[in-house]
């Protein structure tokens, strides 16, 4: 239950790519970050029921007098659309757009902080738009590959549509076009475009899905000021880790604004 005088989250609405998509935000009274929470692909697997979600990422920031916004890209969550790499990275950039016209985020320095496949959208995105102040990437890859499918990305895009971020048989309209997106947005190649804004990269070194030398990967691509947190015996979702989230939470809480 929320205390009474905790702040309470809010909608925003947002159009991208001609889909209506929704999003929350939540603004503690003399909040200077917004951090833009990007989740990654959902797992496929039965919900656990002590999983409490990007929105109790977002409780545990604002209680820290941060403020949060988070979404559901296209096809995850019940949100509208069908998953790809670029459309997910659309998708931020629209919210973003949104986020400036809106007069309780406007001031606010805008930190995108993905997960995973959202921590390559988060780098893709916060290197060419010069209003992000800052980017965050936990877990995330430096860049993608097909070896968790064999080596074959059609039974990827079969996982995809198993897991229900795939939803249109027709989708992709161009296979070769959504494969190569991936190459496209491999974060190593584009992290360096953030310096000078400050980078965190957060990972565990017991990471079973993106292992963690994609993280030293990333830390030699970027340029300074950058960080990199090793978590001991972390796992991949590291928004559940409290180790993980008290880094995340103290470097937001003292960039260099």
């Amino acid at each position: 239950m929320i205390a009474p005088d905790a702040p309470r989250s809010r909608r925003f609405g947002f159009r991208s790519g001609g889909l209506s998509m929704e999003g929350e935000t939540i603004v503690p009274e003399r909040a200077r970050v917004l951090a833009v929470l990007c989740h990654g692909i959902p797992s496929g697997r039965p919900p656990d029921p002590d999983d409490r979600g990007y929105p109790a990422l977002a409780r545990d920031l604002a209680a820290r007098g941060l403020a949060a916004a988070w979404m559901s890209f296209r096809g995850a969550k019940g949100a509208p659309g069908d998953f790809s790499i670029r459309a997910w990275a659309d998708d931020l950039e629209s919210a973003l757009d949104a986020m400036s016209l809106d007069p309780r985020l406007a001031s606010l320095a805008r930190v995108p902080v993905g997960s995973s496949a959202g921590g390559a959208v988060a780098i893709a995105v916060g290197a060419r738009r010069a209003d992000v102040e800052a980017v965050a990437a936990l877990a995330c890859p430096a860049a993608f590959d097909w070896e968790a499918s064999g080596g074959d990305p059609r039974r990827w895009l079969l996982e995809l549509r198993n897991i229900g971020i795939v939803r249109d048989p027709a989708f992709p309209p161009d296979f070769d076009s959504w494969c190569g997106e991936f190459a496209d947005a491999a974060p190593e190649t584009r992290v360096g475009a953030i310096s000078p804004r400050p980078l965190l990269l957060v990972h565990g070194d017991a990471d079973d899905v993106v292992p963690y030398p994609h993280a030293e990967r990333l830390f030699v691509a970027a340029g300074e000021p950058k960080e990199l947190v090793r978590i001991p015996g972390g796992r991949h979702q590291l928004r559940r880790d409290p180790r993980a989230v008290d880094a995340l939470a103290d470097w937001l809480a003292n960039l260099p604004l």
